[in-house]
């Protein structure tokens, strides 16, 4: 059966009491792919190599289990921030209900990542400036992905990129 996962974060800024600012933070994932799946949140004293975009927004991160992309700690942490000046300056019981729903949905999405085993990757390379992953079956995933109209393969730094592959490899080889 194929996954789909869209998600948008913050997407309900039309609302007064929300962000409208930096902390409303687009991440849209559109990946029907059996082998992706949406978790919890990284935690980055587990990872291999955890890699940062170049605007800092989104982490990409290797576990010995896991490739995982997730907003970064310190979007995180603006996001929760804003959140809460937010609760704060609600100027009624009814408003301020209303911010407490919609960031405990907010919160409960953004602690997340999304994720693909090793195991079911066959590949990633970095070319022509851009992440690629391979499926055991040959299919790119994560294709599809954008935070904040950033294409997410392309907003790595070679470097970071190059990096990240060569310690893919190394696990990959470590558990084939």
């Amino acid at each position: 059966m194929k996954t789909s996962i869209a998600i948008a974060f913050l997407t309900l800024a039309a609302l007064p009491a929300l962000p409208t600012g930096p902390a409303a933070e687009a991440m849209t994932i559109s990946c029907r792919d059996k082998y992706v799946r949406l978790r919890d949140h990284q935690d980055l004293a587990d990872a291999v190599v955890a890699i940062d975009s170049r605007n800092g927004k989104v982490t990409l991160v290797l576990t010995e289990s896991v490739v995982a992309f997730q907003l970064s700690n310190r979007t995180l942490s603006r996001v929760r921030r804003e959140l809460r000046e937010k609760r704060d300056e609600a100027d009624n019981w009814f408003a301020a209900a209303i911010v407490t729903a919609v960031s405990g949905t907010v919160n409960e999405l953004i602690d997340s990542s999304v994720q693909c085993r090793i195991r079911d990757l066959r590949d990633v390379s970095y070319e022509d400036g851009r992440l690629i992953f391979t499926a055991r079956d040959g299919r790119r995933i994560f294709e599809d992905v954008d935070v904040d109209d950033t294409d997410f393969a392309a907003s790595f730094s070679e470097r970071d990129a190059q990096r990240f592959v060569r310690e893919f490899h190394s696990v990959k080889r470590s558990i084939d």
